[in-house]
């Protein structure tokens, strides 16, 4: 619980120390090659505690199977939604051209 309560601390400074303008424009201009950076670093450090842990890799064949199904699910039902929604705006944005 605490873990959880130092992530939503840690969001909330960000985003008040965006929000105030304290953050150097410098440092907004790089912001997404340092959010890519560590996303990869967390990547692979998730891959190492994966690697290490025994029990993951004996019940890797039901797990990747799960995972296959979940990531394949994932992407129709995103796809999906988007068309959907692609195609209601789209139909919203006709009808407001037509007025």
């Amino acid at each position: 619980m605490s873990s959880i309560l130092l992530y939503l601390s840690l969001l909330i400074v960000g985003g008040l120390l965006s929000y105030k303008g304290l953050i150097h424009t410098q440092l907004m201009n790089r912001i997404d090659k340092l959010q890519l950076a560590c996303l990869f670093a967390l990547l692979f450090i998730m891959g190492l505690r994966i690697g290490m842990d025994d029990r993951v890799l004996k019940a890797f064949a039901q797990i990747g199977f799960h995972a296959i199904l979940f990531a394949l699910f994932t992407v129709i039902g995103s796809v999906g939604v988007v068309h959907l929604l692609l195609k209601i705006f789209k139909k919203k944005r006709g009808a407001a051209n037509d007025l």
